[in-house]
């Protein structure tokens, strides 16, 4: 605690100096950019991404000091029928400043803590340091060491990472690997959940995780630059044909220990076929894109005395538009997904139980709730997703709301999302 209070007060007087000097601000990125609809994942909205650190920010922040600020209001609520998981609701804050260095024009150095706070309680629900070092040898290399970009950032569909986790447990910390080029973006990364202090009645949990998105075709480019606005040539109008891959291992055990509990490894398994079309307005600055997605899921479960596993086929099929003024200072969009969800004894450990058709608690050791005992072995569920998000000067806003039809227990899952994101960087020096 003394070292946060240190840094905090560090922090503090950095923003005290920033208000006693001609300080420059630095005007951050915006998930809502349309050079970053290329990266969305299936279900979260573009404000709850954490978009890494390009080569051109990199040399612009060699050898300055920058006050980068993360602030986010949210407000969830969970209202379930089905009794595979408990309905819950909750609001709160968090805070995110870092300090970032420019080392030289190809890594930066960045300190700070993630602060967050819940309505009802008298104390921050969690609190802690976030130490990163990234490196980017190369334009379409970038490695990072600590506090790495994790939660909807890697790309994954809500049946393998629930986005509540965005408000629970926000930080990861390990190593990364990012990689972006014409045709091939990739998230590999270790978060080390749980370090295993030697004989202690303990056990050490870590996740490794790999996540790709291959461009295996493209037709019918219309032009990179539109309405003034230059198109990230990644993600250009036309036509695209994507294979997302990913796999994910998450591990718990470790061979120092002092109790007798099984070693138990989950895998899970992602690929899919992903067709879009997107093209502008001539007249408005808007943009239109769809997608079709059609993806298989695997499961499978180890240990001494387990052997488990499942799969899943999951189409879906999405629309999303956007629109801008003419100055690029406010961004307005929506969102429509629909899909079918089909699993036969499917499990994910850090995916929304919704999804689950199999219940690996009593492998895990985890106390089960009594209502995944009515887990049936088979789940067919329609999903729909709505979203809405809007972008002025930096301040951003998000409503979301999700629905998930059982269709063999004839009851609806519901989830209502609102956030509010503010992100800045003030040049210390």
């Amino acid at each position: 605690m003394k070292h946060l209070f240190i840094l905090t007060l560090a922090l503090l007087t950095g923003i005290a100096s920033t208000q006693a000097q001609d300080t420059t601000r630095v005007t951050p990125r915006h998930p809502h950019h349309p050079s970053a609809l290329g990266i969305s994942s299936d279900n979260s909205m573009h404000l709850l991404y954490d978009l890494p650190v390009t080569n051109r920010e990199l040399i612009q922040g060699c050898r300055h000091l920058t006050l980068d600020i993360d602030a986010a209001g949210f407000f969830f609520d969970a209202e379930y029928a089905t009794p595979f998981a408990k309905g819950f609701s909750v609001a709160g804050f968090r805070l995110s400043p870092a300090l970032a260095y420019g080392i030289n024009e190809r890594a930066q150095l960045r300190v700070g803590f993630n602060a967050t706070a819940f309505a009802g309680l008298d104390s921050l629900y969690r609190l802690r340091p976030t130490f990163s070092l990234i490196y980017a040898p190369t334009k379409w290399l970038t490695l990072v060491a600590g506090t790495i970009y994790g939660s909807n950032t890697h790309q994954l569909a809500p049946a393998v990472y629930d986005p509540a986790r965005w408000i629970y447990d926000y930080q990861e910390d390990g190593l990364q690997i990012l990689t972006k080029t014409k045709i091939w973006q990739s998230d590999t990364w270790l978060d080390w959940t749980h370090y295993l202090t030697p004989w202690t009645a303990d056990q050490e949990r870590f996740t490794m995780g790999t996540s790709h998105i291959f461009r295996i075709a493209k037709f019918n480019i219309e032009k990179e630059v539109w309405n003034g606005c230059d198109l990230d040539k990644y993600n250009q109008l036309g036509w695209q044909f994507n294979l997302p891959v990913h796999f994910i291992a998450s591990h718990r055990g470790g061979e120092v220990k002092t109790i007798d509990t099984n070693t138990v490894t989950t895998f899970n398994e992602r690929v899919g076929l992903q067709i879009k079309y997107s093209f502008s307005n001539t007249f408005t600055p808007s943009f239109h894109s769809f997608k079709l997605d059609a993806s298989l899921y695997n499961y499978h479960l180890e240990d001494n005395t387990l052997d488990h596993g499942g799969k899943a086929f999951y189409p879906t099929l999405s629309y999303e538009w956007l629109h801008w003024n003419q100055y690029h200072l406010s961004h307005f969009s929506l969102r429509a997904i629909a899909g079918f969800w089909h699993g036969d004894h499917y499990f994910s450990a850090f995916g929304s139980p919704l999804f689950w058709s199999a219940n690996a608690y009593s492998a895990l050791h985890i106390p089960a709730s009594p209502s995944l005992a009515n887990a049936t072995d088979i789940r067919n569920i329609l999903t729909f997703t709505l979203s809405a998000e809007h972008e002025f000067k930096g301040l951003n806003l998000g409503l979301q709301v999700d629905a998930l039809y059982d269709l063999d227990l004839r009851k609806t899952d519901l989830l209502f999302g609102f956030y509010m994101r503010f992100k800045e960087k003030f040049l210390l020096f």
